[in-house]
């Protein structure tokens, strides 16, 4: 890769997808009608165009049942649609077979939309032994697991994402164990402070190079105080772009710079 720093502007998450995973969604509830979909996404999009952005969107692929319009905007605007499991599946220990089902399901949902999604976010991060060889034969050439690395193993790009510059790591209660873990303690953070976390390490890329993603979700701008943070951030990383100090790219472009993608 270049000596100039690169970021993956990158979206997960898409209606009440991992809500219906978890069972949390109201019994009896409609579905098709979720806010980060009808509020968040087309004020979202707006920004991005405002600011000239382009993103990777990884959305539950039962979003193509339940907003195919949605998807169809999203790449409409010219951002990449990457696949987040059916609905949200929490990926690290799938049985291969359930995996390779999943994955199936996933690639034709899409397919029916005539919407391209040839990248993969694992959701909650992990890969399974046979997640490799399953992603190739389900037609995916790039995946985004959590980790530190940037390159191609076994014909598969990897663009990797680091907690520290994920929005919900840092503002969502259910990541308190992990924050713990890695030594950041409990408690969540403020919009300000959230967003001043991942700007450093927005300009840690910039200024040293080599390469990071960020994740951003769009139910989690629902927030006033978050919507308007993220709104900074996004306008830092396209300054940082539109002045030659950052590399902003989807996840499919930086997985084409690493030669995973022709």
């Amino acid at each position: 890769m270049a000596d100039l720093g690169e970021l993956a502007l990158t979206f997960d998450n898409l209606g009440e997808a991992s809500e219906l995973e978890r069972g949390t969604w109201p019994p009896g509830a409609p579905v098709g009608q979720h806010p980060s979909v009808t509020e968040t996404l087309p004020r979202l999009l707006d920004e991005l165009d405002s600011v000239g952005l382009g993103a990777t969107f990884f959305v539950e692929a039962i979003n193509c049942e339940l907003y195919p319009d949605a998807l169809r905007a999203i790449a409409a605007r010219g951002h990449e649609l990457g696949i987040h499991g059916w609905r949200h599946e929490h990926w690290a220990g799938l049985p291969a077979e359930h995996e390779r089902s999943l994955l199936l399901r996933s690639r034709r949902a899409f397919e029916s939309l005539g919407l391209p999604a040839r990248g993969f976010r694992p959701p909650g991060g992990g890969l399974n032994p046979s997640s490799p060889v399953l992603l190739l034969e389900a037609g995916v050439r790039w995946c985004s697991p959590e980790g530190h690395e940037f390159g191609v193993r076994d014909g598969l790009a990897v663009v990797s994402f680091e907690w520290e510059l994920v929005d919900a790591y840092h503002l969502m209660d259910d990541f308190a164990e992990l924050r713990v873990s890695r030594g950041d303690g409990d408690a969540t953070l403020s919009a300000d402070e959230a967003v001043r976390r991942i700007s450093a390490g927005v300009e840690a890329v910039s200024r040293g190079g080599g390469a990071a993603t960020v994740i951003l979700h769009p139910f989690l701008m629902l927030d006033p105080a978050w919507w308007a943070a993220a709104r900074a951030l996004l306008a830092r990383i396209a300054r940082l772009g539109r002045d030659g100090e950052l590399a902003v790219r989807t996840g499919g472009a930086l997985a084409r710079d690493l030669g995973a993608l022709r």
